[in-house]
């Protein structure tokens, strides 16, 4: 039996019996149709006829190739009836038709087309007795039909982009007796050349380095035909490289996307040759085409795409797509550079002049967080403070200043130092706001009148002509009793975040304060005082209105946004409640202001705080651990929570020792049946690289595990250095207790 599936076009011919096909024997051909079958048998590109009314399909090898398992049977059919969807689904039959018509030639740059499979096509019909080539004397029927049917398995050979043409065939008389059509497909640089036009679209909203690397990577896979790109950077630490990947086979989710790339160090061979490739600026491409390098020519920075293909040649097209590629990302990594070192500096700035902590007791928990604004490199005016006064009590305050940039920043931290000058020699709310408008009025006459905040050209004896304004929220609170006594000078009013006493009396969860506001200050004008009690459990949150201005929205709309928020927090510490307030009102395309959150509650019987220093040593961590257990033993927290709270310190004091390589400080907090532990460092050392890890590891593995065992997580930077804490929700052991004594611990959380 002959295996018809291996036969070339040319051996198939050879034993077709011609005169059972509408085309008629061969010797009764026209010669111009006979020239044109010897031409497409000899071409090297995928060449088919279309002969006659019938539109008999007649192929070469190469056309072969395209069909797939569509070949043999498809040989000596009509073409529409072989591909439907040529007819049905695009205007290529149409083409095809109108030259065998019209005589009308025509060429199709860029085509999609594909076909059902079999089961809906006319595809999977046996060939028909009266079209159908006679292959061979000893071909059995069902070689064809088992060929046809076996085209559901292969991919579709015809899907993608082509360019066709299509040409009439003519005999003596000038009638059109059949269409030669060529068909080359042009996906491959079709696709490279559509990356490099969304690479262009994609890099123009690209900021920062880590955006423009994501952009870079993700085209990258696609310009160069890569199983994976990678992006080759100078290493901060070790003088070396530092590279991060992407994988063809990935599908990442939007929030993934916004997640900051993962970085590893260049193993030594690979970076020898980036070295190389930079140093020369000159592509390395190995022999076998799986590896390139292309430095990117950038004034601010060294750089390389790396492509880890295929061993197959690469494109001729590839160094056209290659110009494009690297001469964008260089230019949009330059930028990008730039853009990166002012908006740390304004950044910096901004966190400096914000209080590096906040006071704690065992009555009053006190947690903040500040969001810059996601565009731009100016330092924003928003602030925030609390401290004790000489009687005792708790000053909290928060506010905003006018503008953004320098300016304002300086102005901000001014008002900030005069807010505790005025609270410690009289904190009523009245009092201090007064002192603060003449404060107000001074720093008007500092800067310049016709310029707006943040301008460069503004300078010292220059006034911004009266339009210097500030808004603030003042309060004080007295721990033991929770009587708060709070002013708003133009500032938008906190929300009262009820505890579970409170809301089974028929509170809400959350709602808006209703006091009086005043004119900010700069202004003057009366800020009458409102008083209020704080219960236990009850937390007070304090904020900019960065948090609730959106474009095209009146502030009412983003309240109302705050108040669903917080209906649906769960029992929380104010660290938390600020990190989730936080998370959940700004967009993940980042907010147009800055904004910061203050958050306050009272804290009951049977808190508890413990405070270590940990120096930057290997041997510390066991230290800690051992510290940590000794004071959960005593707050008589259970063995299976003290693991998960053990396990997590010593991620978090390993991660700390060896990134930030300054001391850290460890705090545990008992409150209200939940354990909560911040480690803080001063480290200022950039991105922590993976040592020795697969360029496809997870960075900040550690902090991975430290968030899957915890309740709650999360972290932020400070003047000083890295916060990173995580809550842990603890039932009490069985040893004796007392839950009001001086080591008791309330085993269910009541905010």
């Amino acid at each position: 039996m002959v295996d018809v599936g291996t036969m070339g076009a040319r051996a198939l011919a050879a034993q077709t019996d011609w005169s059972r096909l509408p085309t008629g024997a061969a010797d009764q051909w026209p010669p111009a149709l006979l020239a044109a079958w010897d031409l497409a048998l000899d071409s090297l590109l995928p060449t088919a006829l279309l002969v006659g009314k019938k539109r008999v399909l007649l192929y070469n090898d190469a056309f072969a190739e395209r069909l797939g398992s569509l070949h043999p049977a498809a040989f000596g059919r009509p073409a529409d009836e072989v591909l439907p969807e040529l007819w049905d689904a695009s205007p290529v039959g149409g083409l095809l038709d109108r030259v065998l018509t019209d005589g009308d030639a025509f060429l199709d740059a860029d085509s999609r087309v594909g076909w059902s499979r079999p089961g809906g096509s006319a595809t999977t019909a046996a060939p028909d007795a009266s079209v159908a080539p006679d292959a061979a004397p000893d071909v059995d029927a069902t070689d064809a039909t088992d060929a046809t049917d076996a085209a559901g398995a292969p991919d579709a050979p015809l899907l993608g982009h082509h360019l066709r043409t299509g040409s009439a065939v003519r005999d003596a008389a000038g009638d059109v007796v059949a269409v030669v059509h060529v068909v080359v497909e042009t996906s491959s640089s079709h696709d490279r050349a559509r990356a490099v036009a969304e690479l262009a679209s994609a890099l123009g909203t690209a900021v920062t380095v880590d955006d423009v690397c994501k952009v870079a990577l993700r085209e990258a896979v696609a310009a160069f035909d890569a199983r994976s790109a990678g992006i080759c950077l100078p290493s901060p630490e070790h003088g070396g490289w530092r590279i991060a990947r992407r994988h063809r086979i990935e599908d990442l989710s939007p929030d993934e996307e916004r997640l900051p790339l993962i970085w590893s160090e260049v193993p030594q061979d690979l970076a020898e040759t980036v070295s190389w490739a930079v140093g020369e600026r000159e592509v390395h491409r190995s022999d076998s085409g799986e590896l390139v390098v292309v430095p990117l020519e950038t004034r601010t920075v060294r750089a390389a795409i790396v492509g880890f293909r295929e061993a197959t040649e690469l494109p001729a097209s590839f160094g056209v797509v290659l110009s494009a590629f690297t001469d964008l990302v260089a230019e949009a990594l330059g930028r990008a550079v730039v853009y990166d070192a002012e908006r740390s500096t304004a950044e910096l700035l901004q966190r400096t002049l914000l209080p590096p902590s906040l006071p704690q007791s065992d009555a009053i928990s006190v947690a903040a967080r500040y969001e810059p604004v996601s565009e731009g490199t100016v330092a924003g005016g928003d602030f925030y403070d609390s401290f004790f006064l000489p009687d005792g009590r708790l000053a909290l305050v928060i506010g905003d200043v006018v503008g953004r940039g320098v300016m304002a920043a300086t102005v901000m931290g001014q008002v900030r130092a005069a807010v505790r000058g005025a609270a410690l020699a009289d904190s009523r709310p009245n009092v201090v706001m007064g002192a603060l408008d003449r404060v107000v009025w001074d720093l008007d006459a500092l800067w310049p009148a016709s310029l707006p905040l943040g301008t460069a050209r503004a300078r010292p004896g220059m006034s911004f002509g009266g339009e210097l304004f500030v808004t603030m929220l003042y309060a004080t609170i007295t721990p033991e009793t929770g009587v708060v006594e709070i002013a708003s000078a133009g500032h938008p009013v906190p929300a009262l975040l009820s505890g579970r006493s409170a809301r089974a009396d028929g509170a809400p969860r959350g709602q808006l304060l209703t006091m009086p506001v005043g004119p900010p200050l700069g202004i003057g004008g009366a800020r009458p005082a409102t008083e209020l009690l704080l219960e236990v459990g009850d937390m007070l949150v304090a904020y900019t209105d960065g948090l609730l201005e959106r474009r095209g929205e009146d502030l009412a709309a983003g309240e109302e946004r705050l108040l669903g928020v917080l209906a649906d927090l769960p029992p929380s510490s104010p660290r938390r409640v600020a990190q989730l307030v936080m998370e959940a009102m700004v967009p993940p395309s980042g907010q147009e202001d800055d904004c910061a959150v203050l958050t306050v509650g009272r804290s009951p019987a049977g808190y508890r705080r413990r405070t270590l220093v940990v120096p930057p040593m290997p041997e510390s961590v066991r230290a800690a651990r051992d510290w940590a257990r000794a004071q959960l033993t005593q707050w008589h927290v259970g063995d299976a929570d003290q693991y998960t709270i053990v396990t997590g310190i010593s991620e978090l004091i390993t991660n700390a020792v060896l990134h930030a390589g300054t001391e850290s400080h460890l705090t545990m907090d008992l409150d209200s049946g939940q354990v909560s532990v911040t480690v803080a460092d001063s480290g200022n050392r950039g991105e922590p690289l993976l040592t020795g890890g697969e360029a496809m590891a997870v960075r900040g593995r550690g902090l991975s595990l430290v968030k899957a065992i915890s309740d709650a997580f999360g972290s932020h930077r400070t003047s000083a250095g890295t916060t990173v804490w995580f809550e842990v929700v603890v039932t009490p052991s069985h040893e004796p207790q007392a839950a009001d004594g001086p080591d008791g611990m309330v085993a269910e959380p009541v905010r």
